[in-house]
Order: C-alpha cells, then sequence, then structure tokens
C-alpha cells in the first residue's frame, strides 16, 4: 500500500522533487491517516510487551504478513478483554505512521476475541468467577413470601415491561400495593442507576419482594444485567429478589445470583402473588374442609363419651359403696385410736412408776440412810482403832517410862558431864584430876571437881 502510494505521488508530479526523510514521512502519515480514519483489523497478537506506562505494543499477523499494533492504556478502560499472546483477534482502529522509524502501524480503540463475541466471553467469565465465590449457590437463596404486601419494581417506567407486569398483577391481586423505582435499564450507567436502586430499596423496612425486570433486547442491550456490581448488589440484598430480564430465552448473570428467576416481567407478576379468586377458592375448601373435620371430631367425641357414659357405673351407687367405706374407715380409725391411746396411757403410767423409782427423793433418802449406816460403822471403826492405839500409847508409854533417864536418876543413878563442854563421861580415863565436871542427879545437878580418879570397878 505504501508503494502504491508513493508511484501515484511520482506519477502526479510534473517535475521530479526530492523529499527528506521527515518530510515525505509526514506526506505518508498524512495520506494514510487521511485515507484510513477507521478500519477492522483481525490477526493473531504476537510480541506482546507492557512497559511501565502501562501502553500495549504487540504485533498482529497472520499467514502472510505482520502489522504493528499499539493499544494505549487510555483505551484499555474501556475493554472487557486484555490482550494476549496467540490470541486471535478483532481490532477496530486507525491507520498512523510512526515518524521516528518511518513504520506504520495500527492504533487501536477497541479490541475483542475472534470467535465468539466479547460480550459472551465476558459472560462466560464472570459466570465462572461469580460461581467460584458461591453466588449462584441454592444455600443462599431467600424463599418468597406467600402473600407479599408491599413490593418494588426496579426497570424503566416507559418500558412495556412494566406495563405487562402492572397488569396482571392487577388483575390477580388488585390490592397489592407496588413501589416501582425507575431506572436506566440499558446504556451508560445502567449498571449504577440498578445498583444504586436495589441498595435504596434495602434500607426500606416494609418490602417484602423486590422484581428486577426489563424487556427483551440483545446481548448488547441486557448487557446492564450481567455487570458484577449488579450481580453483587443483588447477592447482599435482604429482600427476596426476583429476576424477570428480557424473554425466555434470554439469560443474565442477575437471573443467577437473584433468588428466583422468572422467564418474563409478567410470569414474575405470577410468581409474586397466586390469583385472588384461587386464594380464596382455596380458602373456601380448606374452611369446609376443616369445619367437616371439626364435625367429624366432635362426633366421634360425642360416641365415645355415650359409650364410656355406658361403661360407668351409677355414680348414686358408688356414693353409696364410699360412704360405706368411709364409715368402715372411720370405725377402724375409731379402734386404732382408742388402741393407740390406751397403749401410750399404760406407757405413760410405767414412766410414771419407773419416774417415781428414780425419783431424786427417793435417791436422797436412801443415800441418807447410806450414809448413815456408813456414818455408824465409821465410828465403830474409830472407836474400835482408838482403843487399840490407846493400848498401844499406854504400852509405848509405860516402855518409854522405863527408859526414861530421869527414871534411872530417880533411882539413884546420877550423869556427869565435863564443863565446859558438856560431855558425858562414860569413861574415867576421858578426864584428869582437877577436871570440872558437873553431875546431875534426880533433883538437880552439882558442879564438882576431880580430886581423885580411881580405875578400879567397884563392885
Amino acid at each position: 500500500m505504501v508503494r502504491y502510494l508513493l508511484a501515484n505521488l511520482v506519477m502526479a508530479e510534473e517535475y521530479p522533487q526530492i523529499y527528506t526523510v521527515s518530510g515525505l514521512t509526514q506526506q505518508i502519515k498524512s495520506r494514510l491517516e487521511t485515507n484510513f480514519p477507521r478500519v477492522w483489523v483481525s490477526g493473531e497478537i504476537s510480541n506482546l510487551r507492557q512497559p511501565a506506562s502501562g501502553h500495549y505494543y504487540f504485533t498482529l499477523k497472520d499467514e502472510a504478513s505482520q502489522l504493528r499494533a499499539v493499544l494505549f492504556r487510555g483505551n484499555q478502560q474501556y475493554l472487557r478483554h486484555k490482550p494476549s499472546a496467540g490470541r486471535q483477534v478483532v481490532c477496530r482502529g486507525r491507520i498512523s505512521v510512526y515518524e521516528a522509524r518511518g513504520e506504520y502501524q495500527l492504533l487501536i480503540d477497541y479490541l475483542e476475541p475472534l470467535g465468539i463475541g466479547a460480550l459472551a466471553q465476558a459472560f462466560e467469565e464472570l459466570k465462572r468467577r461469580l460461581a467460584a465465590e458461591g453466588l449462584f449457590d441454592p444455600v443462599h437463596k431467600q424463599p418468597l413470601p406467600f402473600l407479599p404486601r408491599r413490593l418494588a419494581v426496579v426497570t424503566s417506567p416507559s418500558g412495556a415491561a412494566i406495563r405487562d407486569f402492572l397488569q396482571i398483577l392487577n388483575r390477580r391481586f388488585p390490592n397489592l400495593e407496588v413501589l416501582i423505582c425507575p431506572v436506566k435499564v440499558q446504556g451508560a450507567g445502567a449498571a449504577a442507576e440498578i445498583v444504586q436502586a436495589l441498595d435504596l430499596l434495602n434500607t426500606f423496612s416494609d418490602l417484602d419482594v423486590l422484581v428486577l425486570a426489563r424487556g427483551g433486547g440483545s446481548l448488547e442491550d441486557l448487557w446492564a444485567f450481567n455487570e458484577e456490581a449488579v450481580a453483587r448488589a443483588i447477592f447482599r440484598s435482604r429482600v427476596p429478589v426476583i429476576s424477570a430480564i428480557g424473554h425466555e430465552i434470554d439469560f443474565t448473570i442477575a437471573d443467577l445470583v437473584a433468588d428466583v428467576r422468572a422467564p418474563t416481567p409478567s410470569a414474575a407478576a405470577e410468581l409474586v402473588v397466586q390469583r385472588k379468586e384461587e386464594l380464596v377458592f382455596t380458602l373456601q375448601r380448606l374452611a369446609t374442609t376443616l369445619q367437616r373435620r371439626f364435625q367429624a371430631l366432635v362426633q366421634g367425641r360425642r360416641e365415645r363419651l355415650c359409650y364410656l357414659s355406658q361403661r360407668l357405673p351409677d355414680p348414686r351407687r358408688r356414693l353409696a359403696d364410699l360412704r360405706l367405706r368411709m364409715d368402715d374407715r372411720l370405725e377402724q380409725f375409731q379402734r386404732a385410736w382408742q388402741a393407740r391411746l390406751r397403749d401410750r396411757q399404760h406407757r405413760l403410767q410405767l414412766a410414771r412408776a419407773n419416774l417415781r423409782l428414780m425419783s431424786p427423793r427417793r435417791a436422797a433418802i436412801s443415800g441418807r440412810q447410806l450414809v448413815e449406816q456408813q456414818a455408824a460403822r465409821l465410828r465403830r471403826c474409830l472407836e474400835t482403832r482408838l482403843a487399840r492405839q490407846r493400848l498401844q500409847l499406854q504400852h509405848s508409854q509405860e516402855r518409854l517410862q522405863a527408859l526414861n533417864p530421869q527414871a534411872i536418876l530417880d533411882r539413884g543413878y546420877a550423869i556427869a558431864t565435863t564443863l565446859p563442854g558438856q560431855e558425858v563421861v562414860r569413861d574415867v580415863q576421858r578426864v584428869q584430876v582437877g577436871a570440872a565436871l558437873r553431875v546431875r542427879v534426880a533433883r538437880g545437878s552439882m558442879d564438882c571437881e576431880i580430886q581423885k580418879i580411881n580405875k578400879k570397878l567397884n563392885r
């Protein structure tokens, strides 16, 4: 293509013209950008790199040729798929020339995989990721109330979906209160409005059901209900959510996360409540069944009461028997009481006799008699012992009198003691002539001086 443009330029000139490299490059750049402002190119990604700037640089190639491509960082935020080496893709962009190297390249502003649409692949990738997190798990599904009193519908107020929903709902149960929360259901900002509406409605304390509704459309039209933010808003809703998106063949991420999926908005109205006539008929049928069962129960109880009354004896006879038994029991009780009273009286008499025997007065009298007896015995013993002692004393006195030195002196003997030592003189050899002696006689004593000692005994 570059060679073709250069040939046209040379042929268009009447006179030769010499270009500088930069001048010629600028001319080529201008022609290419003018003739190829937007193109779609398919090919395989190779030589992929992403420097610190965040831009993607790679080469698009097929069996015969290759083309350099650039995906700037500012265009990546609108892409649902990032470039990856070896992937077949379809790119949209404009042709430009990088003047520093004289190379033409494709400046990409949109990219999607080849083979399946980008939206379909994004749907599958988000579906797998949310399923792995458990957002589709039936254990998290909330049951719908049997008869809601107030519900809210998140939808576009101008669409056909809300009209069909309200018509069917009014036809089935006209007394139900419906709150409509208007949002965008497709296009830029639709997902954010849906998330905001769901979070706002969850702050209401009197809502029983939330219905997320939209009519049919293409995958692009329904894409707001495939956004991750919408899925997570449905999952965290404390109010049960019915997803009624598109037609029966349409399927979105919101349908998988919601507590109940309705094929259409009209089907959602049928899921919310039963027909009022059906409910009234059901109530009447249940009332009739209850009445019949109650009547049957009462009849059965009556029959059983009649049967039991036949088996039950005459209360008057039973009362007479009880009176006779009561009289018998009363007589038995009186006899038993009298016998017990006599026994207690007998035991009381025995206790009194024992008490008299154990009386302190009786014990005192017995003690006094014992004391008197013991005292008399003691006196006799003392008198006998005293007489014996008196005899012993008299005998001892007689013996003592016989041994008394005074008695010896009375018989004419004397006791001589030295002076001044007062030693009894038993041997004449222990005194000398001229020594002083005291001689004691029966009546008095005498102080003498020894004049002569006679050592011979006088017989």
